[in-house]
């Protein structure tokens, strides 16, 4: 049974689209053991395999079970909950659970698909859904329509498979991640990461068995046996026969911008034994690049090669041959560029470019720049193993976040540009390559420890980024789901970045401050799965929704299918620049400058009153989920650990409760000057209210009551129909302008310029007006005439021509005369 008074997500995690069979337990019982380990042992991969059981394409939701895939889509489930609680209501009845009839999931017929499945990734649109088993690799192609359009009837859908790469990945080779890389025009090249250390690049689209390109990322020695022929750096340990060289984790650059550099065409990768690399520049084939994002690149790189191309010291001289490289591959990029719009309508916009990275002709294959230096020495993570990477760009900082397995979360600041590089072959090396061949520098920022005493000694870590804010990704792993926000120490360098664009001066004492402050991230556990000790509950999966009719919402499911949502927060950027102020203030001068007698002083002051920084990320408390082995009919045993359990979550819960006091009383504050202010407004208008009183009578006041009572009953029903109404507004508007509507309001401002610009119709019409005007004030200067030289037969022949004329001027004034009276008759 359900009441009204539970949302959408409370029935969703009732659905049978995460019910299992007792065929599928022994999966569970697999996958638990796969997100952790009790030995630190670097010889196999148990920790590296990136595990999502479910994702989110649109409005569908995608549950894998052993070798079967499940879909629902969501908004048809919401729809759906919407009437039958509308219905419930109207009839004064709970809601029975067979409700879940009216919205079944759908099962995907892929028969390919016999190997019990690790991880799901749909493409950027969409249309791709790439399915990961240990030793198997899968895409299955999906309705384009999504799946809310199928009827509910049909209960399997027919997907067509490609299995990928079927020499490469046998049952010696494991596959440890996929990703789809951002920058493929196509949206259909598919990025690979395998326990050989090889990172394959395939296009779906042309060649489903060999890749497109290929690097091989794994240490020097004893890889003679691997027929790729690119570039390997090099590494400070002599135990990589322990395996401490495998590369593990991977993480690609995003997508191309207006504001990009060389990120999106580089790919950091991390080994296991912590040594992080960047290899650049690695795009597909086919891939889609802003047009300004190449334009300001090639400028840079130019300034650069003329300025060591012209230096004066011969080592820094030099360093041109790399620019050079560097120059020649971004002309190259630029030469085989398709401007999109005209001829390519895959590409998002006009301002990208779709370019053939084929067609460069730089022959050497791509350096792999690293180990990254980092400012530190390893002590508690030297045992550890890495388990994830994830890249983060937030304007003006590049960082670098590295997940261990003993529960450590590392968050790197580059501090060096990670540009464009290639293997120089041995033959060629000269005294100078020792300047090219740098090793990229990084600062380790901060070390957050997520390892509870509940947690197992090793576990696998899973990053996944905030669709919305950059500053922001999310941790899931063995104990639980946790928030990790960066913002309040990114804000400063962003304001320190603006100094020296401005040209002050102090820029650099601000950054020595800000290094020296330190301040750290917000660290927020969302979900606990491990609240006792003795057993937990590893989570499997995240997804985050960020749709207008379906909220912005985390979704994290465990190992046995439990899902857990959690709702997230929008932020309100306020904007508190001197500018607002002054804009603010010139709106109040306008209210207190009446001109009638007293002027009005609002009690109300500056700045604006903005919501209290202690409603943030409230409730602190995360959500508990019991595991198994503690739920259902066993009896909670009181002992210490679950009296300190108790105690430390109703103390946390006593601390959001004093925090929602302190904001309590800073609201009431505001409230209070409010009220003031209300007052105060209201005694000007008393004299009205006064008039009108008389008629609020005993039987208004009632009426009046009714409708409070009516209205507070009609609460839930509200809540429903809002949902209802957003849902009807969704489908039949377009939040967007249109293409035709975007060329109408081109035109009309090509119009507007031609006739109101600087060389519009109207600056040429005064211009011609003031030309008339100088020739008729030339014609009406006076000339003198001298008729000394006429003779007396030229002088009648004037005479005569001037009469003639005079009588024509005169004919001419009596019908205009005449055209004007009959004009003034009409116009009557």
């Amino acid at each position: 049974m359900a009441t009204l008074y539970e949302s959408w997500l409370d029935q969703l995690v009732k659905h049978p689209i995460f019910e299992i069979s007792e065929t599928d337990r022994q999966h569970v019982e697999n996958i638990k053991t796969k997100q952790c380990a009790t030995t630190n042992t670097t010889t196999d991969f148990i920790l590296q395999h990136h595990t999502c059981l479910m994702t989110i394409r649109g409005h569908d939701l995608f549950v894998a079970i052993g070798s079967t895939i499940r879909v629902l889509n969501l908004t048809e489930f919401k729809d759906a909950w919407i009437k039958t609680a509308k219905e419930a209501y109207e009839k004064n009845t709970q809601v029975s659970s067979h409700w879940f009839a009216l919205i079944p999931f759908k099962l995907l017929n892929t028969p390919q698909i016999d190997f019990t499945i690790e991880s799901l990734t749909p493409n950027h649109n969409g249309r791709l859904l790439s399915v990961t088993g240990a030793h198997s690799l899968v895409v299955v192609c999906l309705p384009r329509q999504g799946f809310g359009d199928i009827s509910m009837l049909k209960k399997e859908v027919d997907c067509r498979t490609l299995t990928i790469g079927r020499t490469h990945y046998t049952g010696k080779t494991e596959i440890l991640q996929v990703e789809w890389h951002p920058l493929s025009e196509a949206k259909c090249h598919l990025v690979v990461l395998s326990s050989d250390s090889i990172l394959r690049i395939f296009n779906i689209g042309v060649d489903i068995e060999q890749p497109e390109q290929s690097f091989d990322l794994s240490p020097a020695e004893g890889n003679e046996s691997i027929g790729v022929s690119l570039g390997r750096g090099f590494t400070f340990e002599d135990d990589d026969v322990n395996g401490y060289e495998d590369v593990v984790a991977f993480s690609l650059g995003g997508s191309s911008h207006e504001g990009s550099g060389w990120e999106p065409f580089t790919t950091h990768y991390a080994l296991r034994n912590g040594h992080m690399y960047a290899l650049c520049p690695v795009i597909p084939f086919g891939s889609a690049v802003h047009q300004k994002h190449l334009d300001n690149l090639s400028i840079l790189v130019e300034a650069k090669y003329q300025k060591t191309k012209n230096a004066s010291s011969p080592d820094t001289r030099t360093l041109s041959y790399l620019f050079k490289l560097q120059k020649h591959w971004l002309e190259q990029l630029v030469d085989s560029a398709i401007v999109g719009y005209k001829t390519n309508t895959s590409l998002p916009s006009k301002d990208m470019l779709s370019v053939a990275h084929n067609t460069v002709s730089v022959s050497l294959p791509v350096r792999r720049q690293g180990p990254f230096i980092i400012n530190h020495q390893n002590s508690s993570s030297n045992l550890a193993q890495v388990t994830d990477i994830l890249y983060i760009y937030s304007e003006p900082i590049h960082i670098l976040a590295l997940a261990l397995s003993n529960g450590q979360i590392q968050n790197h600041i580059l501090t060096s540009e990670t540009d464009a590089q290639w293997q120089i072959p041995l033959e060629d090396k000269k005294e100078w390559h020792k300047e090219v061949h740098f090793l990229p520098t990084a600062i380790l920022y901060e070390e957050i420890n997520l390892k509870t005493k509940n947690a197992p000694s090793t576990q696998a870590l899973r990053l996944v980024p905030d669709p919305f804010y950059v500053d922001t990704y999310y941790v899931y792993h063995s104990v639980g789901v946790t928030a990790i926000d960066m913002s309040k120490w990114l804000k400063a360098p962003k304001g320190i970045c603006q100094k020296a664009e401005d040209g002050r001066k102090d820029t650099l004492g601000d950054l020595k401050r800000w290094l020296n402050e330190k301040a750290t991230s917000d660290v927020r556990e969302l979900i606990n799965t491990a609240p006792l000790s003795g057993a937990f509950s590893p989570i499997v999966g995240l997804s985050i929704i960020t749709d207008i009719y379906l909220s912005y919402v985390l979704f994290s499911v465990t190992f046995d299918y439990k899902l857990v949502y959690n709702d997230l927060s929008v932020r309100r950027d306020t904007d508190s620049s001197e500018n607002s102020q002054m804009a603010v203030r010139d709106q109040l001068k306008g209210i207190i400058n009446t001109g009638n007698g007293q002027a009005y002083e609002p009690i109300l002051s500056l700045p604006i009153f903005e919501k209290p920084k202690q409603l943030d990320n409230l409730p602190k408390q995360s959500k508990i989920v019991i595991p198994k082995e503690l739920a259902h009919s066993k009896e909670v045993v009181i002992n210490e650990e679950t009296l300190r359990f108790f105690s430390k979550t109703s103390e946390q819960v006593r601390r959001d409760t004093r925090e929602l006091g302190k904001a309590a009383v800073l609201i009431e504050e505001r409230i209070s000057l409010q009220q003031k202010e209300f007052e105060k407004q209201v005694n000007s208008v008393r004299e009205i209210y006064n008039k009108y009183q008389k008629y609020f009578s005993s039987e208004a006041k009632q009426s009046q009551e009714k409708i409070v009572k009516d209205i507070t009953q009609r609460h839930a029903m509200l809540r429903l129909r809002m949902d209802e109404q957003l849902r009807l507004v969704m489908l039949n508007c377009q939040p967007v302008l249109s293409e035709e509507e975007n060329a109408w309001i081109k035109k009309l401002e090509e119009l507007s310029d031609k006739i109101a610009g600087s060389s519009g119709y109207a600056s040429r019409i005064d211009h011609l007006k003031k030309q008339l005007e100088a020739l008729k004030a030339q014609s009406k200067k006076d000339r003198k005439f001298n008729p000394v030289n006429m003779s007396e037969s030229q002088r009648n022949n004037v005479l005569s021509s001037l009469k003639g004329q005079s009588e024509s001027i005169d004919e001419t004034k009596r019908r205009i005369e005449n055209l004007e009276r009959k004009m003034s008759v009409v116009s009557l």
